[in-house]
């Protein structure tokens, strides 16, 4: 009789137990769908492309931005390099280069300061912020 009573209440704790798993993993589900639950919402780009996700590399040496197009789920129309100022000082059609392009950016024609590498899009703008030293 002792271990009747043992599973009558494993038989009543058995929904509670799953219950229980059920809403963790929805929850952890739940978290993994929707990036912006997991992250700030400054965080973001346009189109909830988060900005530590696109490709985008200095090479010191030459002083080259590479920028991956292929991590970019967006089809880029311009790639365009803003002074401080507001002053555009590169512009650069890319509508016609393929999806999987990386993309070279000269910056050794730049004076040291500060400049915002804008990728445009149809419809958005990712913006990036830079220092030439």
């Amino acid at each position: 009789m002792n271990s009747f009573k043992v599973m009558n209440k494993l038989t009543l704790f058995k929904p509670a137990i799953f219950t229980a798993v059920f809403l963790i993993f929805s929850i952890f589900a739940m978290a993994q769908s929707s990036p912006s639950g997991l992250l700030a919402s400054n965080d973001f780009s346009p189109k909830g492309i988060v900005e530590e996700e696109w490709s985008f590399f200095y090479d010191a040496d030459n002083e080259i931005y590479y920028i991956d197009f292929e991590t970019i789920s967006l089809n880029l129309t311009k790639v365009k390099v803003v002074a401080n100022n507001g002053n555009a000082v590169i512009a650069d059609d890319v509508a016609d280069l393929p999806v999987n392009t990386i993309y070279e950016l000269d910056c050794s024609q730049l004076t040291n300061g500060n400049y915002t590498v804008e990728l445009h899009s149809y419809t958005d703008i990712l913006k990036k912020e830079v220092t030439i030293k």
